[in-house]
């Protein structure tokens, strides 16, 4: 598309620069270099999380009839073994299967390898996320709450966002649906005959390194794609209002029982 231009790429700034010029602004943006103390990037690989971690059972997402959800009950989940899915990604697939898991519920033993930046240290509502995916695994188009910085890891990946100002041009999902916070355009290749408002979109676009830490502002959306075997954390972060709006939606997700 001739409207996507490249999210900038920056050397860390202090955490109140980062707050005036990038979270304050909403603003997203790569920072270059920001985990370079982390353990995970000299740790993490397929052998080190079979070795340590293969006979755990997660919940993974899997593609059903060209879709990883579906829009009354949510995403797709089945479970696997963690030892094989790392087979699987060691074999170069699979396409239809990839990993999003919450850190302190499933792997928390990753956080040891996690260095928390200081851009979130007077967080009140913090989570994580694990996020792990062969060649081409590619999530929907969606938004966020919490403020994001997602770490990549280990591989590359390619992340494509639109400013949460524009929310009329992706034709999202009912809030009571199963989906309330995605949208069911493909923004790498939007069929504009089912989707004509999101023509001329002005996306965003960031390719991930290893080492890259890039913050997704609040309520942007945005939407992900490996390109090649990848595996990132992200930290979610809250403070002030927003820390009670997010505590409620947690619980209405429950009370629902969506699958997100």
């Amino acid at each position: 598309m001739d409207t996507v231009r490249d999210i900038p790429r920056v050397a860390p700034p202090s955490a109140e620069v980062f707050e005036s010029d990038f979270v304050r602004a909403s603003r997203p943006v790569i920072l270059r270099g920001a985990i370079g103390d982390w353990p995970a990037l000299r740790n993490w690989s397929l052998d080190y999380f079979k070795q340590e971690f293969g006979e755990r059972e997660l919940p993974i997402i899997r593609e059903k009839n060209g879709s990883h959800y579906d829009v009354d009950t949510g995403l797709h989940y089945d479970r696997i073994r963690f030892g094989d899915y790392c087979d699987l990604l060691a074999d170069g697939g699979p396409h239809g299967l990839y990993l999003s898991v919450r850190v302190h519920e499933a792997i928390p033993e990753l956080f040891d390898d996690i260095r928390r930046p200081a851009y979130t240290a007077s967080a009140r509502w913090a989570r994580s996320r694990f996020w792990m995916g062969g060649p081409g695994a590619k999530g929907p188009l969606h938004r966020d709450l919490p403020e994001n910085l997602y770490a990549q890891i280990g591989g590359r990946k390619r992340f494509l966002l639109l400013d949460r100002n524009l929310t009329h041009m992706v034709h999202r999902h009912s809030f009571r649906s199963g989906v309330p916070n995605y949208s069911p355009v493909d923004a790498e290749a939007p069929d504009l005959s089912r989707y004509p408002r999101f023509r001329g979109a002005p996306v965003l676009c960031a390719d991930l390194e290893p080492g890259d830490l890039l913050y997704i502002p609040s309520m942007w959306w945005h939407q992900a794609r490996s390109l090649t075997t990848s595996y990132a954390v992200n930290l979610w972060w809250l403070k002030g209002p927003k820390v009670v709006v997010a505590r409620l939606a947690e619980l209405y997700m429950r009370v629902r029982g969506l699958n997100l």
